[in-house]
């Protein structure tokens, strides 16, 4: 394959997830919980308008703990730390295009089953190792065994060494979505050293080293990670753009301080401690006559009300017709995030601006508001009064919760009598996985940026075991043309809209502050490359 070709399939390819444990989350953060394009931080603009005379550290507030720093484990605010710290083969650009990173270049067969790997010369880890094959597919082959959406797309195949500088995947199938895989932020295709690779335990690696353009330091539970930069960083020379492209470290030390209270973080902000907040509704009118301070609109997730297929009601294609004929996704979107201002109606399932996969079928179906049209659909179904159990969470912001209550308030007002079974988010994602614990599922997903990463089209998700969804997914993941693609996108989506795995509802926004001293700050879906980051003293 030309190298022309190589480059023309993977613009093709606006790709990408899931987060594959789930879901996702809207960590309350500055928005890291769903595909947005990047966005650049500071109103004063590129980093070159900027003082050289810079701070040399900058303290990052999280809203969540820290689980782990293990990128292949990596899930919601862990990924802000770990994303600065390791790299991939490939990262997605501004507009989710996945991007050589420590893949020098790649070349697929004819047939779209076997990718050749080319891996960029003289790349240092942070323990002055170079970079060669056997790490990258040590890296690779665990972060498959442990990914759910990396499984789905690699099935039993898996990587292996060529030569020092080479990688090769062969499938039993062709696959667009790879490079996509690759990319995503979510258990990240990180590559770490082999020998740190094959020390791991169930809990996780024990050494955090990486390529990336700072390196760690220390991890204080419950309070600070910090890393350092990392002199011996060899950037590609790509232009910046999302999470990929050229890397330049001006910051010598990131302290990402864990603040889960949300009123202390912007206080935090107000008395200058952070550079960087995210911003609540109520908090808003402080920080609008800063002249000072600029604030950022960040797309941020899509939610989705998820149907249990295997459950006594609705493993009956009627009953999730009635749901979805019911729904007011103004009236659910409004009260998740308090203004209108922060969501938009979206019958996609995937965002407009990932012009790849985006597709308007069976929009007819979406945002119905038939009251009517649901009840004649309950007594088709026979509905006799049985209880719809309702999973959700007040954590991660409160948002699910939110979402769940005005759906429950919408299904109550056609009479479906609900429970609702609020949970813990690690219980929750148990739950989940049980078809005899729940019916319904209101959750907000982190950046999907190719069907095969949306999780409820899964037959372990939600269970969506349906030989027709399986067969238009395969049929949209050996697409190769352009045309190819859009007629099996559209023939998906037509019949999720039929099928119904889940009900789209829309795509939310957060808000987030910045000082003007700040700029280079970009972050995509919400987490933040500090690479290219100067602040000013």
């Amino acid at each position: 394959m030309t190298k022309l070709y190589r480059h023309s399939f993977l613009a093709l390819l606006i790709l990408a997830l899931f987060a594959v444990y789930g879901c996702s989350s809207n960590n309350g953060n500055g928005g890291a919980a769903s595909g947005a394009p990047a966005s650049s931080t500071g109103a004063a603009g590129s980093a070159e308008t900027v003082s050289e005379n810079l701070a040399t550290e900058l303290r990052f507030p999280l809203a969540q703990q820290v689980p782990t720093l293990d990128p292949h484990l990596a899930l919601n605010t862990n990924v802000y730390v770990t994303l600065n710290i390791f790299e991939g083969l490939f990262a997605f650009d501004e507009n989710f295009k996945p991007v050589p990173m420590l893949a020098e270049s790649y070349d697929l067969s004819e047939d779209g089953k076997t990718y050749t790997f080319h891996l960029r010369h003289g790349v240092k880890f942070h323990n002055g190792k170079e970079m060669k094959a056997e790490d990258v597919v040590a890296s690779l082959n665990r972060w498959k065994s442990l990914t759910g959406r990396a499984q789905a797309s690699l099935g039993d195949s898996e990587f292996t060494i060529k030569d020092d500088y080479t990688v090769e995947l062969a499938l039993a199938e062709p696959r667009n979505d790879i490079l996509s895989q690759l990319s995503h932020v979510l258990n990240n295709a990180a590559i770490l050293p082999k020998e740190v690779v094959e020390a791991a335990g169930p809990d996780g690696v024990t050494e955090y080293i990486g390529t990336g353009p700072f390196k760690f330091v220390e991890w204080k539970q419950d309070q600070y990670v910090h890393l350092a930069k990392f002199d011996d960083y060899q950037s590609v020379e790509a232009p910046a753009s999302g999470l990929s492209g050229k890397k330049e470290a001006f910051l010598k030390d990131v302290i990402f301080d864990i603040v889960p209270d949300s009123a202390t973080r912007f206080a935090s902000f107000l008395s200058g401690t952070y550079d960087y907040v995210d911003v609540t509704l109520d908090n808003l009118p402080q920080v609008q006559g800063l002249s000072d301070v600029t604030l950022n609109k960040n797309l941020g997730s899509d939610i989705n009300l998820v149907f249990n297929k295997k459950s006594p009601l609705f493993s009956n294609v009627k009953y999730r017709e009635a749901v979805a004929a019911v729904l007011d996704a103004d009236e659910i979107l409004l009260g998740t995030v308090s203004s209108p201002d922060l969501y938009r109606l979206n019958s996609s399932y995937m965002y407009p601006e990932n012009t790849t996969w985006y597709s308007e079928a069976g929009k007819e179906n979406y945002n119905q508001k038939n009251p009517d049209k649901a009840k004649q659909l309950l007594q088709e179904a026979g509905y006799n009064g049985q209880e719809v159990t309702l999973l959700t969470t007040k954590e991660l912001g409160g948002t699910f919760y939110n979402a769940t209550i005005v759906v429950q308030k919408e299904l109550e007002a056609i009479g479906v009598k609900t429970k609702l079974d609020i949970t813990d988010f690690a219980t929750l994602l148990k739950k989940r996985a049980d078809p005899n614990a729940w019916d319904i599922y209101v959750g907000l997903f982190t950046m999907p940026s190719t069907p095969s990463q949306l999780l409820y089209l899964n037959p372990t998700y939600g269970f969506a075991d349906d030989a027709k969804l399986a067969e238009l997914t395969k049929a949209l993941t050996a697409a190769s043309t352009e045309e190819e693609i859009k007629t099996a996108n559209d023939a998906l989506q037509q019949y999720e809209w039929e099928y119904l795995a889940a009900v789209k509802i829309g795509d939310t926004y957060s808000q987030s502050a910045t000082r003007n001293k700040l700029t280079g700050l970009v972050t995509l879906a919400g987490y933040p490359n500090l690479a290219n980051v100067k602040l000013s003293k």
